[in-house]
């Protein structure tokens, strides 16, 4: 497996995100890990049509649970139609095309906190 280009945390996370995509609202999606360039997050099965192609996440926030909200602009790196074990998730990579500042620095203090 390659090696990550940024760091990231690599357990849940105390963020959640929101986001259209395919005409669909996600809301509170549990972020798995995250970096200051993406994050990662489960999906139910039934989103896989939507998933292909690389598309934008229309209105994405992500949210931290001591309530600050970020808006972002990012689109679906990869997804593992795999799925999981019992078929109900798909793991998606989201990266990050453009980060407000002081989200990117609270990521970034984040990770390293949590990689210590």
């Amino acid at each position: 497996m390659e090696k990550r280009k940024h760091s990231r945390s690599s357990f849940i996370t105390d963020f959640k995100t929101q986001f259209r995509l395919g005409g669909q609202d996600f809301t509170r999606i549990q972020v798995s890990n995250i970096g200051a360039h993406g994050c990662c997050v489960r999906l139910p099965v039934a989103s896989a049509p939507y998933l292909k192609g690389r598309p934008v996440l229309e209105n994405l926030i992500l949210m931290r649970s001591d309530a600050k909200k970020y808006t972002l602009k990012g689109r679906v790196a990869w997804f593992d139609d795999g799925m999981n074990a019992n078929g109900e998730w798909i793991e998606t990579g989201v990266e990050f095309l453009e980060t407000p500042k002081d989200c990117a620095k609270e990521i970034s203090e984040y990770v390293a906190v949590s990689r210590k």
